[in-house]
């Protein structure tokens, strides 16, 4: 998909500023115009999937071009091989690491009461929904992020800027965070409604969700591990523990409203995967030293 360089130029930090500040702008004018395309196709009565589809087809239409372009006018290391063996790995990693952690939450919270679970759906219909909606996740949010965030800004900010990685991660989260922000301003100077509610619930869930995902991109040094876990958080969100109108795997009742999203999306799939991402780092870097 993109190919590493034949040639390197000489690492300049204007370069870094450069590149950091082109791809946050790629990846926030991409999501702002794939809203504005999505809101143009409702107005047009439009099945969702439809909306969701040409969304996805804007923004991976605007972002992979242009980050194409950055990664060639500064002569970048190639931030995403070719899809192979070893990257179907990791992208299977990836997604099967959240899909691990959502499911021990799931049994946690069974066996203490605070969720129980009353019916099981596995269906066809289940399943091709889940297949349609993962792949419009992967091209909608998951590469476009991935490649823009945690791909050129924190290689812009590490290898170009030289910042240390504590700098490098929290400017990146911080990036992160302005995105939403910044398409919910644009959203509303043109006289939409914004997509998000920018709460400090959410503010924080950002924050914690942008580390994870940086982290995990560290450890196996691949961001398809990194698009793995972000679209099975996607699709175990939509179909497992909040799946509002969708084709859901299974029913349950929650001791208290909102108790299964805050305890194992949250506390379980973001907060607990952060905290194994961030020993697994440290016991990597630690061996390394130590060799």
């Amino acid at each position: 998909m993109i190919i590493s360089p034949t040639h390197v130029t000489q690492k300049r930090p204007h370069h870094g500023m450069a590149i950091i500040g082109m791809s946050w702008l790629t990846m926030t004018l991409g999501l702002f115009f794939a809203t504005l395309a999505g809101e143009f196709t409702r107005i047009m009565d439009a099945a969702e999937w439809m909306i969701h589809l040409i969304q996805a087809i804007v923004m991976i239409s605007i972002v992979l071009p242009a980050l194409f372009f950055i990664r060639r006018r500064f002569h970048m290391k190639s931030i995403l091989l070719p899809l192979s063996g070893k990257g179907i790995i990791q992208l299977l990693s990836g997604a099967l690491f959240a899909t691990c952690l959502t499911f021990i939450g799931l049994a946690i919270a069974n066996m203490n009461g605070w969720v129980i679970i009353t019916e099981w759906h596995f269906s066809a219909e289940f399943l091709i929904a889940v297949i349609i909606n993962s792949c419009i996740a992967f091209l909608y949010e998951a590469l476009p992020e991935e490649l823009s965030l945690r791909g050129m800004v924190y290689d812009g900010l590490r290898s170009r800027l030289r910042f240390p990685v504590v700098f490098a991660y929290v400017s990146q989260v911080i990036l992160f965070l302005l995105v939403p922000l910044s398409v919910s301003l644009l959203q509303k100077l043109v006289g939409m409604d914004a997509g998000n509610q920018i709460t400090p619930e959410y503010i924080i869930l950002l924050l914690t969700y942008g580390i994870t995902l940086q982290l995990l991109r560290s450890l196996t040094q691949s961001l398809w591990a990194s698009i793995g876990f972000h679209v099975a958080y996607l699709e175990v969100a939509r179909f497992v523990v909040i799946p509002d109108d969708r084709p859901a795997l299974l029913s349950y009742t929650e001791q208290d409203h909102g108790l299964a999203e805050i305890f194992i999306l949250y506390m379980m799939t973001v907060f607990v995967g952060a905290i194994i991402l961030a020993l697994l780092n440290s016991w990597r870097w630690w061996s390394i030293h130590q060799s």
